[in-house]
């Protein structure tokens, strides 16, 4: 208990927290037909055919809020696989950065394609999963050789490497939006928020990972490299050797016994065999870390 909440669980609690008084407080926001009229649809989701004073709002509060329990369900799930995967390579706060990043690209993709189709791509729009779609390109881009179990239409089990699953949610993806625009017909999804999150994850691992991620933008909070628990093959580093130096670890995102045996041990291994004085500026942040944490 006293060890801190991970990223994908608070994101995930907030979701379940919202649906829940959404339930409570406005239950008209669950029905379609009359969800302009809630509270939900006037003042919190992003409506790309409205968009009104509140948009620099509602680019994150929409973000939190679903159409009804399956919605919540399939984005819960998202969130729970895979943010727990990712969140051991990148951290708590960048997780929940990504996730609100992610959100906003992806509703700002939408918003453009209503721009320029509204009859397609213009309404409202509540939902996280712009913000997994995020976590699933980030983590497809920096593992794209790991393999994963799916089930194919919830019945049949296909194992998949994640570099096929990127570029097959970005196909449905595309071919989704495409298919509106071909027919002027659009549906309840919104595919280009999906791509904008995809998207903007690959774009978090091409330029982003190397220089310190999101963090490095907020003033106070130190920068933080990131590195693949795998191999150049596995990690997606095999063109970008450069990329694989060492992390700087933040000791109040990781438990005890992984700080201590993946940081400090070796820290001391070289005490005893060069001294203390052979000691990197880097390895004696860790060492000081370390002290504090204990």
């Amino acid at each position: 208990m006293q060890q801190p909440w991970t990223g994908w669980a608070i994101l995930l609690t907030i979701n379940v927290v919202v649906f829940m008084l959404q339930v409570l407080i406005d239950p008209k926001s669950l029905d379609t037909p009359r969800f302009e009229e809630s509270l939900v649809g006037q003042w919190l989701a992003l409506d790309s055919s409205q968009i009104s004073w509140l948009l620099p709002m509602q680019l994150f509060t929409y973000q939190f809020l679903h159409g009804g329990v399956w919605h919540l369900l399939m984005n819960g799930l998202g969130l729970f696989f895979i943010g727990r995967a990712l969140e051991p390579s990148i951290g708590r706060r960048e997780v929940i950065g990504l996730y609100l990043v992610s959100g906003v690209i992806g509703a700002l993709f939408q918003l453009g394609f209503a721009e320029v189709f509204p009859a397609q791509f213009a309404g409202p729009m509540v939902g996280a999963s712009a913000g997994v779609f995020g976590f699933m390109g980030v983590l497809a881009r920096l593992f794209p050789y790991r393999e994963v179990y799916l089930l194919l239409f919830f019945v049949l089990p296909i194992r998949l490497k994640l570099l096929w699953v990127f570029w097959g949610s970005f196909a449905i993806a595309l071919f989704s939006i495409l298919a509106a625009i071909r027919t002027q017909t659009g549906d309840s999804v919104a595919h280009a928020a999906h791509l904008g999150g995809l998207l903007y994850g690959a774009f978090y691992v091409a330029k982003l990972v190397r220089n310190g991620g999101l963090m490095r933008f907020v003033p106070g909070i130190p920068r933080v490299r990131f590195v693949s628990d795998g191999s150049p093959k596995d990690s997606g580093a095999m063109r970008r050797r450069n990329w694989r130096k060492p992390r700087v670890v933040d000791a109040a995102e990781v438990d005890e016994g992984d700080f201590i045996s993946r940081e400090v041990d070796p820290i001391l291994d070289k005490i005893s065999k060069q001294g203390i004085q052979s000691l990197t500026e880097r390895e004696r942040k860790i060492l000081d870390k370390a002290r504090s944490k204990m």
